[in-house]
């Protein structure tokens, strides 16, 4: 993911005040990729 996406998903999930998602997000993001799941 660029930097551009993931600033504006930050802001979003920092906005719906869903800190745990947010900290976990780009983990899980590289674990399915790795997986060669669809993390979105």
């Amino acid at each position: 993911m660029t930097d551009a996406p993931k600033l504006l998903l930050a802001h979003h999930l920092k906005k719906l005040k869903l800190p745990i998602f947010r900290r976990e997000h780009e983990k899980v993001a590289r674990q399915c990729a790795a997986e060669g799941l669809d993390h979105v």
